[in-house]
């Protein structure tokens, strides 16, 4: 016994060492030493409530003070002693360490939470001791400290966020950086209850105190809350993923974290097919070997021959013909968000280049890029903010530029129509503003009417519904999605066109549509991989995280603009001039000045939009009549 209260001893004196030192380090920058102190921190007038709650493991780290500031001094901010070591204090902390050495420190400590952080009621000696041991962790009574909400203080307004998730959320004192954040979480977290066994038990504080454990080992850039819920988006609920697996998920996903933390202030868009670099010299070819690629395309459930991702496979084929014997190309088939990353792993393993077809599969796909980082992986969707995931889409709004102008020479009743549904997300808006520039720019006297009235996102069948309503207000011409039950005859690959309707809503002749060329696209995409080009997305993996989207249009040959016989021969030359202007940026629809419906000036006079304001448009131009 003598032996062990003597090594208690020697390590009091240490902590007492590590306790003056933290005090100095803070003094020295005209900073507090000593512990926080709830009692000075808090006015009892700005508080709601003391809600007790149940007794739980809580995380070291987020104890940060103690109740009152008599009992602050006694700790330098770090938890270690300050008293001298022949004091009453040292005595008693030198007891408590010999005891935690031969039986553990088992009685619960008690302490107030307030905004997401522990302040020591009694058990602070405990505290002290664990925190020198470096445990994660101390089984606690906790009696929580509601303040008043105040509109002035955005940190109340999250935490009230924080309340009403953790009303029914699974992790306990989870603090995320807004509000948008908790309903995110509160969301995936239905999915994850869907998917676990009912009788299956769980300690979810467990899963996030083990996480906060990993994370303390790697440079954090995000607070820990939003960089646990980064982890979920990736890797899903870690129910059976030891402490030593979960250091190396997070080191393989630090950099997509420093990413969100300073995402950059304009994400590299590349615009057109890049040249070729220079031919080899005769020694490089002498010594290097012919270039040959294996590709996986991935494709969510539901592919038939002629939807959307049946053209994706058309495009494959397409390429893969081109390309010949330098290629090696397969499709991976019925993916969802649940089984992608294990059909990957099965399948792409070894691959050079992933391309996932549905923006929806991202953040599985990303976890799999990061596992196999010698794979470049892209995904057809608007720009992302993905580390080591680079995107891939078509500059729609230059064809559907166009498809307005066809509309405004063809129509005889003045009123047009688009016909879109209106989501509860982010809608961005460059295709339905490009249309109504383009019949503004043929017949300025035309009304352009936005149906959103009956047409729901995700069920083109509803299309029908808009169509009759626009036909209601004196429409002759619509651009509609291509909807189920359609009876008009259109070009292979066509999912949205230009038509004229009769009195009931109805499509009787279709007259312009955009098409999408994946043979064309996936052919470049693949030639600039085997000549080298894209190797320039490598350099992620050597500096800091970027941000890279192909955002190809009709000047590469991705988007194409069809018109039928419909069309008089001097329209469609007319239209084949403004085609040859964009293709060749010679022509923006973009040009100011334009106001949006409210008035407010979106482009000055005679400027144009750089191409990520484009992408990034969510407001609607004043030539719009919005029906809901």
């Amino acid at each position: 016994m003598e032996g062990s209260n003597l090594l208690a001893r020697n390590e009091y004196t240490r902590a007492l060492k590590a306790g003056q030192k933290d005090y100095s380090a803070h003094t020295s920058k005209g900073q507090r030493g000593n512990l926080p102190a709830l009692d000075s921190l808090i006015n009892q007038t700005h508080i709601v409530a003391y809600v007790k709650q149940p007794q739980r493991e809580i995380p070291l780290n987020s104890v940060v003070g103690t109740y009152t500031s008599a009992r602050a001094n006694s700790f330098a901010t770090n938890f270690m002693p300050l008293h001298n070591e022949s004091s009453e204090f040292a005595s008693k902390w030198v007891s408590l360490y010999a005891i935690h050495t031969n039986e553990g420190l088992r009685d619960a400590i008690s302490v107030y939470e307030y905004l997401w952080q522990y302040y020591v009621i009694e058990g602070n000696k405990r505290v002290s001791i664990l925190k020198y041991f470096g445990s994660p962790a101390i089984r606690a009574d906790i009696t929580r400290i509601v303040p008043q909400l105040d509109e002035n203080d955005p940190e109340t307004a999250v935490y009230y966020a924080f309340l009403k998730y953790d009303k029914h959320g699974m992790f306990k004192n989870i603090r995320l950086s807004s509000e948008e954040n908790y309903e995110l979480l509160t969301k995936m977290e239905a999915g994850f209850r869907e998917n676990i066994d009912p009788n299956a038990s769980i300690n979810f504080n467990s899963i996030y105190l083990q996480f906060q454990t990993a994370y303390s080992h790697v440079k954090p850039p995000l607070i820990l809350g939003d960089a646990f819920l980064e982890y979920l988006k990736v890797y899903g609920l870690p129910d059976n993923t030891l402490l030593s697996q979960m250091e190396e998920q997070l080191t393989a996903l630090l950099p997509q974290l420093k990413l969100i933390k300073n995402p950059p202030a304009e994400p590299n868009l590349v615009l057109t097919p890049k040249e070729k670099p220079p031919a080899p010299g005769l020694i490089s070819k002498l010594f290097s070997q012919k270039r040959s690629a294996r590709v996986v395309f991935a494709y969510p459930a539901g592919r038939t021959e002629d939807n959307w991702i049946g053209a994706h496979e058309w495009g494959r084929q397409q390429m893969q013909e081109k390309l010949s014997d330098q290629v090696h190309s397969a499709c991976i088939d019925g993916l969802s968000v649940s089984n992608v990353y294990n059909k990957l792993t099965e399948q792409a393993k070894g691959a050079n280049l992933l391309l996932i077809t549905s923006a929806e599969l991202t953040l599985p796909a990303l976890r799999f890029s990061l596992e196999n980082p010698d794979c470049l992986t892209l995904v057809y969707s608007r720009i992302r903010e993905d580390y080591r995931v680079s995107t891939y889409s078509g500059r729609y709004y230059e064809a559907i530029f166009l498809c307005g102008m066809a509309a405004a020479m063809s129509s005889k009743t003045m009123k047009i129509a688009y016909v879109t549904p209106k989501t509860d997300y982010v809608r961005h808006t460059a295709d339905i503003n490009a249309f109504a520039l383009g019949v503004k720019a043929v017949r300025d006297d035309c009304e352009v009417i936005l149906m959103y009235k009956d047409v729901l996102p995700y069920q083109p069948a509803t299309c029908e519904r808009g169509l009759k309503h626009a036909a209601e207000m004196g429409v002759d011409i619509a651009y509609t999605p291509r909807y189920p039950g359609m009876k008009i005859n259109l070009p292979p690959r066509v999912f949205s066109l230009v038509c004229r309707i009769d009195e009931n809503g109805e499509p009787r002749e279709y007259l312009a549509a955009p098409q999408w060329d994946w043979g064309r696209f996936y052919t470049e995409i693949v030639s600039s991989y085997l000549n080298g080009s894209l190797d320039i997305l490598h350099v992620i993996d050597r500096g800091d995280p970027n941000v890279t989207g192909f955002w190809w249009g009709l000047g590469a040959g991705l988007l194409r603009f069809l018109t039928s016989d419909s069309i008089s021969p001097s329209n469609s030359q007319l239209l084949h001039f403004m085609r040859s202007a964009i293709a060749r940026d010679r022509f923006s629809p973009f040009y100011g000045p334009l106001r949006d419906l409210e008035g407010k000036l979106q482009i000055n006079n005679e400027a144009t939009l750089r191409p990520y304001e484009i992408l990034n448009m969510e407001w609607l131009c004043e030539h719009l009549k919005v029906v809901e």
